[in-house]
């Protein structure tokens, strides 16, 4: 509750000279260059651009759109171990970091279909696979189905590094998710199912966990949600960390929820604030490591940045975030700064991270100071 407390607090105080000003540019949205985090919105953005594309010809080769990202990071982490200094370790590396291929085939009309091909940790893998049916002006209404990232969460960041929210949040499954939008793209409601990788004991191995959200963007400069999952520990990293643990079943499911408040001023200021949490307590050893088995989890995180164009391609942020339970895992607290130059299709970022992790179940207390200088480039 506490970090909640101080979560809300610092949109507040953020948010008050931000809103009190009128946009200048109410029509035109600012866009993300490569690299940083992509944003739900982000992704959503990309899959409309995709299906509401003209074609030349009914030939196949022109009814298919071919996109990626390269991104290559060079980076200098020096972890502290304070309560024994003869542990604390440095390193460094340099490496080809992400590489995404993806290719979207207007099917019909209507009609999309989209794959996303991914190399990361050494590993290629399809991301994303899914087809997606798009209703009319009329009725804006949209389903996707197959694997895709679930809209639990918002997760834009100005950062190269994931933002606790995501890391705690992000649900990659196989599922089906219908929509609707009311005004536009004012309001959006989605629903969703799917099979978690993580499940209650004794459940059958069916469809049985659910996801919805609603996405508000009432004004030009201002974007609003909720959303919320009935089970978190199906997240990407829970469902990890848990399988370490060596099993995946739980004794209940828990929920968890999201929130989340965006506000840019002038295509110049942008803040991002949100919150994920879990709704209820995660039984004493079923998260993270078997030293903490005499203690529940209820694990949240937080995040706030504020960034600001410096000049026409030049941007600098701030981030202040944290979590409760990481165990470990995500930092207690968590603040930095990254600078992004924008040069043509690519990014150069450069960012700083310091990491607190504490645990008194565990005895822990860390820090870590990280420099990663990242350049990525979009096609």
């Amino acid at each position: 509750m506490k970090k909640l407390v101080l979560f809300a607090c610092c949109l507040v105080l953020f948010a008050l000279p931000l809103s009190a000003q009128e946009t200048a540019s109410g029509d035109e949205k600012s866009t993300q260059k490569a690299g940083g985090v992509k944003s739900l919105a982000e992704r959503i953005q990309r899959l409309e651009e995709a299906i509401g594309r003209d074609t030349e010809s009914d030939k196949w080769y022109d009814r298919i759109q071919i996109s990626g990202l390269i991104e290559v990071e060079a980076g200098y982490r020096k972890f502290e171990e304070k309560n024994d200094p003869a542990a604390d370790t440095k390193e460094s590396d340099v490496d080809l970091a992400t590489v995404e291929l993806v290719a979207d085939a207007k099917i019909a009309k209507h009609v999309d279909g989209h794959v996303m091909f991914k190399y990361e940790e050494d590993e290629v893998f399809v991301d994303e696979g899914f087809i997606a049916l798009v209703g009319t002006k009329s009725f804006p209404a949209y389903l996707i189905a197959g694997r895709q990232y679930l809209p639990f969460g918002y997760y834009d960041s100005h950062f190269v590094t994931d933002p606790n929210t995501l890391v705690l949040g992000e649900t990659n499954q196989g599922a089906a998710v219908a929509g609707y939008r009311i005004g536009g793209e004012r309001v959006d409601l989605s629903v969703g199912a799917f099979k978690g990788e993580i499940d209650k004991a004794g459940d059958d191995d069916a469809i049985d966990s659910f996801v919805a959200a609603i996405t508000a963007h009432p004004l030009d400069f201002l974007m609003a949600g909720v959303s919320y999952t009935s089970n978190l520990a199906s997240s990407d990293s829970l469902s990890a960390v848990i399988e370490e643990n060596g099993t995946t079943e739980l004794t209940d499911r828990v929920g968890g929820w999201s929130a989340f408040l965006t506000i840019e001023y002038l295509d110049r200021f942008k803040l991002i604030g949100e919150y994920v949490g879990a709704l209820d307590d995660f039984e004493a050893g079923e998260l993270y490591s078997p030293a903490t088995l005499d203690k529940k989890r209820s694990p949240t995180a937080f995040n706030v940045e504020l960034g600001a164009m410096i000049i026409e391609d030049l941007g600098l942020a701030l981030r202040y975030g944290g979590s409760d339970d990481g165990a470990g895992v995500l930092p207690e607290k968590q603040y930095g700064a990254v600078l992004n130059w924008g040069i043509g299709s690519c990014n150069l970022a450069f960012e700083y991270l310091h990491d607190e992790f504490e645990d008194t179940g565990l005895d822990v207390e860390q820090e870590a100071d990280t420099l990663t200088a990242q350049l990525a480039v979009a096609f």
